[in-house]
């Protein structure tokens, strides 16, 4: 009717039927593991500095130990350094996705993550990128591309994710990087004050027999001895000194970290069986197409419910300053998101 008011209705979506993601980033190969190229340059500096403590500690610093130390530190030298390659090398061999996506994803690239265009891409334990059923715990890795099994983080030292799969293989990793490097340490702190207090203690290897100079000293023995002088000698070991404490700082950090979450792991397992899907009793529009302005705003009230309804696991949980509200999809049931170290990401 002319000059009478026009009603416009708009569709109702149902909260009971989940977002279907169509936005998507160009896809690409997904990485099977950390042998996978391109190579991360933060990988190449590992292999580097591995390399450096094994030339100096094989050629250099434990040929000039007392006799009598020389063959147990060779034996505890050689056993710490092949403990942490092969614990090294299996985390980062090891293909941490979950098994419903390792079967399906690696004969043609995969749509990526794209945090600018999509906020997750995991809704009812299905990733609408790899295609497939995931764990509860799983997250998509965005620099793997692929969902990864019990996601704890993506390590730039090993060019791969940590998961369930290689988990243990990690820490082992990094307990023994922890140890090997207070050895090397402790062995360099000794050469070194030894070079100040009495040379000529560091020179009991037969080859220094035929040298009258004080000032000269020989690397790679016993099989290729090569001549330098002191000052190359002493800057070798500072040189190595300083690394390896800065390498420890680094590892001290991780080690401790890791180990403080599983001297803890109540705080998480109750998560998961209480918190982790809780049916509320009270009205939840969460954010659809008719309330998408509203979503932060109901997932603050949704988390002031989960503090009255579980006051001492969400407080402990909220230290974290990683949990988030995910939805279901159906009949007002409400996810806390879990991945790394509590935060779901994917």
């Amino acid at each position: 009717m002319k000059g009478s008011a026009q009603c416009i209705m708009w569709p109702i979506v149902p909260d009971t039927v989940p977002r279907i993601v169509t936005d998507v980033a160009p896809p690409r190969w997904s990485r099977v593991n950390g042998w996978s190229k391109p190579f991360d340059p933060f990988q190449v500096v590992v292999w580097a500095i591995f390399l450096t403590f094994v030339l100096a500690m094989f050629c250099v610093f434990i040929p000039m130990l007392p006799c009598e130390w020389q063959y147990v530190t060779y034996a505890v030298t050689s056993g710490g350094f092949v403990l942490h390659y092969i614990a090294y090398v299996t985390a980062m061999t090891i293909d941490p996705a979950e098994a419903s996506v390792r079967c399906k994803i690696y004969g043609a690239p995969r749509p990526s993550f794209d945090r600018a265009r999509q906020a997750h891409v995991i809704q009812d334990q299905y990733c609408s990128l790899c295609d497939a059923i995931v764990s509860m715990k799983a997250k998509h890795c965005r620099m793997c591309n692929k969902c990864v099994a019990g996601f704890d983080h993506h390590c730039k030292w090993m060019n791969n994710c940590v998961g369930s799969r290689n988990y243990w293989w990690f820490f082992v990793s990094i307990a023994s990087a922890f140890t090997g490097l207070l050895g090397i340490i402790a062995i360099v702190m000794y050469i070194l004050i030894q070079h100040f207090i009495n040379p000529e203690a560091l020179r009991e290897d037969p080859h220094y027999g035929a040298i009258s100079s004080q000032g000269t000293w020989l690397l790679f023995l016993p099989f290729f001895p090569v001549r330098t002088k002191t000052l190359v000698v002493v800057s070798i070991e500072m040189f190595v000194l300083l690394l390896a404490s800065l390498c420890l700082v680094v590892i001290t950090y991780l080690l401790f970290f890791h180990i403080y979450l599983r001297t803890y792991p109540p705080h998480w397992p109750v998560l998961c069986s209480q918190v982790s899907r809780v049916r509320w009793p009270f009205p939840t529009p969460l954010a659809s197409a008719s309330n998408q302005l509203q979503g932060e705003r109901t997932n603050e009230h949704h988390e002031r419910q989960l503090g009255k309804f579980y006051p001492e696991t969400w407080g402990k949980h909220k230290r974290w300053k990683s949990c988030r509200l995910t939805r279901s999809g159906r009949n007002g049931i409400y996810e806390v998101g879990l991945g790394h170290h509590g935060k779901r990401t994917g």
